[in-house]
């Protein structure tokens, strides 16, 4: 599921060296022990991450793509009826005493074979070889559909696929997946799309402990998918918002898209309006299987209705939200919260072949354990978060002599620190204009991140045509922000060191909790220079740190003051999600801080209809300054990632264009890591 949602905007935490394999919200993580020890237990749990594009053409183009790679074996050929009918039609489930299917090899390299072919680096796949990675903490979810951080997206980015996903080296251009072959109608906005016969969905043990095995992919879970994000109960808002229109008179027309299932194997996608991401959105979403979805813990259909309240309330709870049951190159073996996560190749899949056996993930929380396991060995790959420590290991030896790789680069991400609008004390523009000035940006990316970092503006990378060059970053000024809380009425009325104000007949305080990420000494650090410089200014800040999965359900439920995060971006993006006014009030959307503006949304709606791309950056550069002089954010930095990994890895690329910046579908090693080592 490597394109998830095109253009969808990932929470992201402060190890942007974990993201270095990822890309989104980052979480945190704990330290496991011997995690390369247990291969062969029975599946465990874990959710599955939303897929998407991270790139957008233009406009769609009538176009035929097809795919080269292999001639996939021909399954049943008769049609399924177009009414969803979950229990009839499947087939039932293997018995209890039935094996977990095993994907074992034993010795260095698999030989290439017409039946097997080279990896994606252009080398056999090893026989066995585990590529051993580290995460922070463990997300709350890790459903496909309805997570939005980027510890998910990276357990979900080789299990789940999409119908097609863009290249890495031109994120414009589209390659097919799931999907064989796909036509789009410019008259009809209508995508007609022909699935790739005999892809398999790997195999999962239901609770009852039965296991289901041999299904097909088929178009009814491709529309099953999208039914589950245009239900309006499922916790799949973020998704959702790109394909609801605000403007549509009742709630029938509210969805954007039509899907019909014409055979199993042909589906029709067509779009009620132009939509400038139609791609990312129609061919980059993570297919997800009916099979196990729309059924319960014993195997029974959920409801006959995918659109029904009932259906969402089970969807939102569902069991699989533990596990992951893609068609992708890696299959989940289990995941142990607190401890690892452990992907195993599946040996039956369509494409390419991943080149490593096994790919686990130790559950690190300290930067510096991760930093020193990755010295030592124990680690492949992973990014330091704390700059301090990268830049120390620039000078150890490990690296000095080559046993160990450094690496820097690029990230399509900045940090924020988000205002909660529904909050008393930040409803005046001049209020979060002055904690702008009284923020020390510089002085952050100089101390704390070694120069490792630029400042942003506001939503858009420096980088990108959307920014507009125009707008200055907001300068270091204790004077100027005095200034601007005197104006606003901010005083001091009571000699407590800290202004108020009376609103609605309250006297209110300017005090604020903000609430960052637990397991960063880098989130810690610059919150406590905000903290010293807002004191100067007659603010209090207290420091809420909290564990990565309390975060996001603090952030669905608006439950905090202020929030110290991140964005993960795409090439292209929408910025519906995160900054128009109908995502405002909405359960578990992304626009957390309650942002309004009329003037905004009209700007994104027009954006969402234009297909010139000189039209789409006039647009952007538009949204763009009338976020900064509202300043709902105060736009901190782009920093770079910085990686650190073991020289056994061969044929790293970074790719400046897409998240994650690398394909580990390329990767091999010059000599196998084996299980237990």
């Amino acid at each position: 599921m490597r394109n998830r949602t095109a253009g969808t905007w990932l929470l992201l935490a402060a190890l942007l060296g974990f993201l270095g394999c990822t890309g989104a919200n980052a979480p945190p993580g704990e330290q496991g022990a011997s995690v390369a020890q247990s291969i062969g237990d029975e599946a465990a749990s874990g959710k599955p991450a939303p897929q998407g594009a991270s790139s957008a053409r233009t406009q769609p183009q009538d176009q035929t793509a097809s795919s080269s790679n292999l001639q996939p074996s021909p399954g049943p050929s008769q049609n399924e009826p177009q009414g969803e009918k979950p229990s009839g039609q499947e087939k039932p489930a293997a018995s209890q005493s039935e094996p977990e299917p095993q994907n074992a090899t034993t010795g260095s390299q698999v030989q290439g074979s017409p039946d097997r072919p080279l990896t994606r680096g252009g080398v056999p796949p090893a026989k066995e070889d585990v590529l051993l990675l580290s995460y922070p903490n463990d997300p709350d979810t890790i459903n496909a559909l309805t997570s939005n951080d980027t510890v998910s997206r990276a357990w979900q980015q080789w299990v789940y696929e999409a119908l097609a996903e863009s290249r890495f080296d031109d994120p414009d251009k589209w390659d097919p997946a799931l999907a064989e072959s796909w036509q789009f109608d410019q008259e009809k906005l209508e995508y007609t799309i022909k699935l790739r016969r005999g892809v398999k969905w790997h195999p999962i043990r239901f609770p009852n402990g039965k296991w289901v095995r041999d299904r097909e992919v088929t178009a009814y879970d491709v529309k099953f998918t999208f039914d589950c994000i245009l239900n309006p109960h499922t916790e799949a808002a973020a998704l959702r918002s790109y394909y609801l229109d605000p403007d549509a008179k009742n709630e029938e027309d509210r969805i954007k898209i039509q899907v019909k299932v014409i055979d199993k194997y042909t589906v029709k996608i067509r779009w009620k309006k132009p939509y400038f991401m139609a791609n990312e959105f129609t061919l980059g979403i993570p297919i997800i299987p009916r099979h196990v979805y729309s059924r319960n813990e014993q195997g029974e259909p959920i409801s006959l209705d995918f659109r029904s309240q009932e259906f969402a309330q089970a969807f939102n709870s569902h069991w699989a939200n533990n596990m992951m049951c893609g068609t992708g190159p890696l299959r989940l073996e289990k995941w142990e919260r607190n401890k690892q996560v452990v992907l195993v190749r599946n040996e039956e899949y369509w494409g390419k072949p991943f080149y490593f056996s096994h790919v686990i993930y130790k559950q690190i929380t300290n930067p510096s354990t991760v930093f020193h396991q990755v010295l030592n060995g124990e680690l492949d790959w992973s990014g330091i978060s704390d700059r301090n420590l990268f830049v120390q290991g620039l000078e150890r030896p490990e690296v000095k002599q080559g046993k160990v790789v450094a690496l820097s680069y690029e990230y399509m991400g900045y940090r924020y620190v988000g205002w909660n609008l529904t909050r008393p004390q930040f409803r005046d523009r001049e209020v979060r204009w002055a904690l702008s000035y009284a923020t020390p940006v510089d002085s952050m990316i100089k101390n704390i991140l070694h120069g490792l970092a630029v400042r942003v503006t506001g939503p858009f990378l420096p980088s990108s045509p959307a920014n507009d060059p125009e707008l200055k970053p907001v300068p270091y000024d204790l004077d100027k922000a005095r200034q601007m809380l005197d104006k606003a009425g901010w005083r001091d009325t009571d000699g407590d060191g800290i202004r108020d104000k009376v609103i609605d007949g309250q006297k209110v305080p300017l005090q604020f909790e903000l609430m960052i990420y637990a397991d960063s000494p880098m989130y810690r650090r610059i919150a406590e220079m905000m903290k010293d410089s807002y004191r100067q200014i007659g603010v209090q800040m207290l420091i809420s740190p909290n564990k990565w999965a309390l975060m996001l359900q603090r952030l669905r439920k608006r439950n905090f003051d202020a929030c110290m995060l991140g964005w993960a971006l795409s090439w292209r993006g929408d910025p519906f999600q995160i900054w128009h006014s109908s995502q405002a009030d909405l359960p578990d959307s992304s626009n957390a801080i309650s942002y309004r503006n009329p003037q905004v949304d009209k700007l994104i709606d027009r954006l969402r209809v234009t297909m010139d791309p000189q039209e789409q950056y006039k647009l952007y550069r538009q949204i763009h300054r009338l976020i900064y002089e509202d300043q709902p954010y105060t736009f901190l930095f782009q920093d770079k990632a910085t990686v650190m990994h073991h020289a056994r890895l061969e044929n790293i690329k970074l790719y400046p264009k897409q998240r994650p910046h690398v394909d580990m579908r390329e990767w091999y090693s010059r000599q196998p890591r084996l299980l237990g080592q």
